[in-house]
């Protein structure tokens, strides 16, 4: 019964630092930095052994940190420490090495720390695939260091119950060009796949989206060039490219928006509405 009261006092300690930090923010900053969270070595010394529990009630504050400053100033300067004091609390918790370790890459932008975090995870459980894999996902595919991204690929492969995906990545990497657009297609299609994690299929969905995107604006872009080279100008309307027999039909935009021509080249209307475009390569 004390262990339970203690752990109940140490959310509501949680809770309340974030309620007061919220309370200094504009309606638009909806939820607190958390930056009051003591260190996860603290935490887990005064839940009296009451660890996991208490890392769910952190992992759903960093889920909703998370959405919260994806949905507003997409700064994440606390990221890292919420899920450092997470992984200290609760080791096991695989999807804050590999989730996390993807976000600190792909919405912070601090690939140091999401190597921190991903080699805290391979140390503390050496027999796991899934954070070497990812490990070497993000050095494939946004780093582009593809001689790590190969180690990593072939020693994701080698754990006891590795599935196919890292043992065929680690061959193809070896032996298929690297750095190519339908490489990193395949390679987020297959961490689609293989996810039952719903943040992590978001993330992936939105760059197979986006490499799609990029790959049937190029197409299009050299079917426009080989129009000018045969009629002498540029087609008016990416109809014309049907019209004419060089294409059979427009591709469909994989966010649900069109393809038009803008200042003689191939476009989406995505990337007008939204304003960005994902980094791809």
């Amino acid at each position: 019964m004390k262990k339970f009261i203690i752990l109940l006092l140490l959310v509501l300690l949680i809770a309340n630092f974030a309620y007061r930090i919220d309370l200094r923010k504009s309606p638009h900053e909806l939820v607190g930095e958390l930056m009051y969270f003591p260190s996860g070595m603290a935490l887990r010394a005064l839940s009296l052994g009451l660890y996991a529990p208490l890392a769910d009630f952190v992992w759903l504050r960093f889920i909703q940190y998370y959405g919260e400053h994806r949905l507003t100033d997409r700064k994440y300067e606390f990221m890292y420490h919420i899920l450092d004091i997470l992984t200290t609390l609760d080791s096991r918790f695989i999807y804050a090495y590999t989730l996390g370790g993807l976000m600190l890459t792909h919405d912070a932008k601090r690939p140091e720390q999401a190597r921190m975090l991903m080699k805290k995870g391979m140390k503390v459980h050496p027999e796991e695939w899934r954070t070497p894999f990812i490990y070497a996902f993000i050095h494939y595919v946004f780093l582009k260091e593809y001689t790590v991204a190969q180690t990593y690929f072939r020693l994701a492969a080698l754990k006891p119950d590795a599935p196919d995906i890292p043992k065929r990545w680690a061959a193809f990497t070896v032996y298929k060009k690297i750095g190519d657009l339908k490489t990193a297609l395949a390679l987020w299609i297959d961490l689609y796949n293989s996810s039952d994690n719903p943040e992590e299929k978001e993330i992936a969905e939105m760059y197979i989206q986006g490499i799609k995107m990029k790959m049937d604006i190029e197409f299009l872009d050299r079917r426009i060039e080989e129009f000018k080279d045969r009629y002498g100008r540029r087609p008016i309307a990416l109809r014309d490219l049907v019209v004419y027999g060089l294409i059979e039909s427009i591709p469909p935009e994989p966010h649900g928006e069109k393809y038009i021509i803008r200042q003689g080249k191939a476009f989406s209307t995505w990337k007008i509405k939204s304003g960005r475009l994902i980094p791809i390569f």
